[in-house]
């Protein structure tokens, strides 16, 4: 658990690893009453995993996450959509509160990776999965080796890293803003963004 004073706010930032179906339990563990709870995820997200189980279709998943998801289980079983997320919003649901999304709404996402991602990328990411599947990540941890996959992935697609960034950027806003009219925010973020949104933040 992170935690950081934001404009008078206690922010406690709960860090995961998504995919690992052991990541659900810490959640269940570290989750405390706050006045406010955020999600990085969209709208569309949380309302997604909040009702998966009436969800018959299949979530989407890109070749991308099913290497990611093949690395993971070494650490212990892997699955998506992501154990730790949807538990958070099951817990914050309980208690009766809303989860807030920090991450960008799916139209305004799509928007930012038509702008950004040339078909040429877009195109590359078949073969930068096929590499990854074979290339071996020495991670002593889940969390080590969830952020040496996404290095993996943004250096390879050089505009999926600048997503990556402005993900950061937009989520580190939406949590400066909810600290101006609230006193303490639980945020639950995956690991590989946490030290970009805490050094804006800071």
């Amino acid at each position: 658990m992170i935690s950081l004073e934001v404009n008078g706010c206690k922010v406690d930032i709960l860090t995961i690893v998504n995919g690992l179906v052991s990541e659900a339990d810490r959640v269940r563990k570290e989750f405390t009453e706050h006045e406010a709870y955020g999600v990085a995820l969209s709208i569309e997200g949380i309302q997604c995993l909040k009702n998966r189980r009436n969800i018959e279709e299949s979530f989407d998943v890109s070749e991308l996450d099913m290497v990611y998801i093949k690395h993971l289980e070494r650490f212990g079983a892997a699955e998506i959509p992501s154990p730790a997320m949807y538990t958070f919003i099951d817990l914050v649901t309980e208690t009766g509160n809303l989860c807030i999304a920090l991450d960008m709404n799916d139209d305004d996402f799509t928007n930012l990776y038509c702008d950004n991602v040339g078909t040429l990328e877009f195109v590359k990411e078949h073969g930068v999965a096929k590499k990854g599947m074979k290339r071996i990540f020495d991670g002593s941890t889940p969390e080590k080796m969830a952020i040496q996959w996404d290095d993996f992935v943004n250096s390879s697609i050089k505009s999926y890293g600048k997503l990556s960034k402005e993900r950061e950027k937009h989520i580190a806003n939406e949590i400066k803003d909810i600290a101006k009219y609230k006193k303490s925010l639980l945020v639950i973020l995956e690991v590989e963004r946490a030290e970009g949104v805490v050094t804006l933040l800071r």
